[in-house]
């Protein structure tokens, strides 16, 4: 296997896989004792949230011209939409609530201010993964065109990760799992991608 494809598949299941192990230790709620590492957990995952829109990019590497093209073309503008809102909700009720919260462990004032960042970094986040989820929607139709049925098997898990993605965020236990099934239905569709060139140069054999 050549480095490009090894490349690809980095891209396409870098970001499942790195939020993943990154939500395995969100704390479940935000309070003085957890608002430091939910902070700077929210840091950390700044440049990977943006990642999941990578793999919409990578699964799509060369798809060009005709439908399938115009198809790609929208899938990736929706993984652009992704990437910038949801990073809203990963600056807003991430970076910004959980600092917060530590300002008041220390005897600071803020009011209303946390519930005002939730609340619009919600209505951000809303923007983003129904965007992903439409941009895996094209996905999965590209592929199905291109490589066939079985491709419907991990469409339908990308699919139904993005809706759980809708409201689960990477809170453990369900945001961790829709994580891990976000890079399930990744490794899906590059499967069944090699399985049908492999059929098309046996059968050109």
């Amino acid at each position: 296997m050549t480095s490009r494809p090894v490349l690809r598949i980095v891209a396409a299941l870098v970001g499942p896989i790195a939020l993943t192990v990154a939500g395995a230790t969100h704390p479940a709620h935000l309070t003085a004792e957890s608002a430091s590492w939910w902070h700077d957990l929210h840091v950390v995952m700044l440049p990977l949230f943006p990642l999941l829109g990578l793999s919409v990019w990578a699964l799509l590497h060369r798809v060009r011209g005709g439908l399938d093209g115009a198809l790609a073309i929208a899938a990736r503008l929706l993984a652009f939409v992704y990437a910038m809102f949801y990073t809203g909700l990963d600056v807003l009720a991430g970076i910004g609530a959980g600092a917060l919260i530590e300002h008041h462990a220390m005897g600071g004032e803020i009011g209303d201010a946390t519930s005002v960042m939730f609340f619009e970094g919600n209505v951000l986040a809303d923007v983003g993964t129904w965007s992903l989820l439409a941009a895996f929607a094209l996905v999965g139709v590209v592929f199905v065109r291109r490589t066939g049925w079985p491709s419907l098997v991990g469409t339908a898990v990308l699919l139904g990760a993005s809706v759980s993605f809708t409201t689960s965020h990477v809170f453990w236990p369900r945001g961790v799992l829709t994580m891990a099934a976000f890079g399930a239905g990744v490794a899906l569709l590059l499967l069944a991608e090699r399985r049908a060139r492999r059929r098309s140069e046996a059968s050109a054999a």
